[in-house]
């Protein structure tokens, strides 16, 4: 192409690209638009899109570093009701905006079920995406021939699929792990960890359950003694108690150690033995003093078992870290990194907060995963980093009930035309949970009105069709989201296995089974690209593609005239 052409599509794509994002600052702040009810408006929006599309350039550069968010339990309609949320916390509609991941170019679907379960849990998951092989419900890091509490079986080195952290650390990049939960916990624990039973998290549980299981390691354990845990650059998460390292003074229960061990005070004599810089930090105003320039190894354990919620997070410099403060801080320690880095942030909590039915905790969490995508895309370079944001699976969470547009995402609405007891109903319900509240009249099931209840309130519990105990509200089978950006993101492109997730970070990056090849073009596989030839008339794809090109150009010119005009007229 022609020096002159090649600049003048830069400048085209530019102008499109500074278009966009004035369309999506009013799309943003304007909340519900009185230009939504003409036509043209949505032509607008609909001649940007298409433009970017067309305009758009897969990135087929090796990626140099790879950043893997995970939401925990982050569904669809978790996803969506986050979005509104977001937009009504700035006095908005909330419909019309978008969430840091969403205008990402690149979209997926993931299926999440387990080779012996149609829904999933999380650690199950957590190994499809990490490693790239599906295993059992409630098994970590193992395939399916490892069920679940099968010790022996897990043993057996064929039954241990490498992870990601480990192609990456065989790559000769560095490594870095950031949860919300215990650090122990299922999705971070299948990172690293081999294990038969997601509860092995320390030895206390394991001779609990059986003392013949003691010859497996727990997962705590698995972290700082084997790899790629022990290789881990930088550790964040909770989890003090299984890895016996609790503060003077705790009084918190759950999976304490038998053995006596403090893991944390092992892994800091560990790299000191070997005369290797490092910082163990368990609060924020020590996170705040480490030097990311010349420390090695960074590890935070910022509570006994999982992080505060976002919304009762202690703030001071005595409290834990955001989510997006413990982001940045492992991005700007990998960043060193000669050959780059990859990096597993998982945001844990709205998992829980949905299992607890508790569904204002929940959006909370996912504004502070989406604060925590933001920071990390402000520190790093698309061209030469792959981003990608998922979940593991989903929830039983629904948004319903034709509230009009704008109604509080977390209040009541009614519909007397088809509700039959012509109460009012709270748009977001689950379909099981600890929120069921309903009772018999004699005649009747009769379910509770919700007028003038505070569902706000960090106690509420939020409607259920099926009772559960406390924290059991369960998960829901359906496909979740996979959004990317940067070298290779363009390979998710429509409904893929979850494991699809581990096999392309490995092809970006060059690693594990693609560490000695290159990256090719797909007819390289024997497939022809359309993109190349015209297999039906044998015509070049430049002539084919020449109309498009044409009508690309014209959209542009239309385009950069119309979105100033319209974006001079107040909101």
């Amino acid at each position: 192409m022609p020096c002159s052409s090649r600049l003048l599509s830069c400048l085209q794509q530019c102008m499109f690209i500074v278009s966009l994002q004035l369309l999506i600052i009013q799309l943003v702040y304007c909340g519900m638009n009185p230009k939504e009810k003409r036509s043209s408006y949505w032509y607008d929006l609909g001649l940007v899109d298409i433009q970017e599309a067309v305009n758009r350039v897969d990135n087929t550069a090796v990626a140099k570093n790879v950043i893997l968010f995970v939401g925990d339990g982050l569904g669809v309609s978790t996803m969506t009701a986050g979005r509104i949320f977001k937009g009504q916390k700035k006095g908005k509609s909330g419909e019309e905006g978008y969430l840091s991941f969403d205008r990402f170019p690149n979209v997926g679907l993931l299926k999440t079920y387990n080779v012996d379960k149609q829904v999933p849990d999380s650690s199950a998951t957590g190994t499809a995406f990490l490693s790239g092989v599906k295993g059992n419900y409630y098994t970590l890091g193992v395939t399916a021939a490892v069920k679940k509490g099968d010790c022996p079986a897990s043993l057996i080195p064929e039954n241990k699929p490498k992870s990601i952290l480990t192609w990456a650390q065989e790559g000769g990049k560095e490594t870095g792990l950031v949860t919300t939960t215990r650090i122990t916990h299922a999705t971070p624990g299948a990172s690293y960890a081999a294990s038969a039973q997601r509860e092995w998290e320390c030895d206390s549980k394991m001779l609990e359950e059986d003392p013949a299981v003691v010859k497996c390691k727990d997962i705590a354990r698995q972290l700082v003694e084997d790899l790629p845990g022990q290789g881990l650059k930088v550790i964040f998460g909770g989890g003090r108690v299984p890895m016996g390292a609790q503060l003077p003074g705790s009084t918190s229960s759950g999976c304490r150690r038998a053995d006596g061990r403090n893991l944390a005070h092992d892994w800091q004599n560990t790299w000191k033995a070997l005369g290797s810089t490092f910082a163990y930090v368990t609060n924020t105003r020590e996170l705040k003093e480490v030097d990311t320039l010349t420390t090695e190894h960074i590890m935070g354990l910022f509570a006994d078992s999982h992080l505060s919620y976002e919304r009762d997070r202690d703030r001071s410099n005595t409290g834990h870290p955001s989510l997006s403060e413990l982001t940045t801080t492992a991005i700007k320690r990998l960043r060193r990194a000669q050959h780059g880095f990859l990096l597993v942030v998982e945001g844990g909590r709205i998992d829980h907060a949905l299992h607890d039915g508790k569904a204002q905790l929940a959006l909370e969490e996912v504004l502070a995963f989406d604060e925590a995508v933001k920071a990390a895309l402000d520190l790093v370079d698309l061209s030469d980093t792959l981003v990608i944001v998922t979940a593991d699976h989903s929830h039983g969470l629904t948004i319903n009930g034709y509230p009009d547009r704008g109604n509080d995402i977390l209040g009541t609405t009614s519909y007397s035309e088809g509700v039959t007891d012509n109460l009012p109903y709270t748009t977001l319900m689950f379909t099981s949970g600890p929120g069921y509240n309903v009772s018999y009249d004699g005649t009747k099931a009769v379910r509770a009105n919700v007028s003038g209840v505070d569902t706000h309130s960090s106690s509420f519990m939020f409607p259920a069709a099926v009772p559960t105990k406390v924290g059991w509200s369960m998960h829901s089978g359906e496909d979740v989201v996979v959004h990317a950006a940067g070298p290779w993101s363009h390979l998710f492109h429509r409904t893929h296995e979850q494991t699809y997730v581990a096999h392309v970070i490995a092809y970006a990056a060059q690693l594990g089974p693609f560490a000695h090849q290159r990256p090719l073009p797909s007819d390289d596989f024997g497939t022809p690209r359309a993109a190349f030839r015209n297999e039906a008339t044998g015509i070049n794809s430049a002539l084919v593609l020449l109309p498009h090109l044409l009508f690309s150009a014209l959209l542009g010119l239309v385009a950069n005239w119309l979105i100033p005009l319209q974006l001079t007229r107040p909101c």
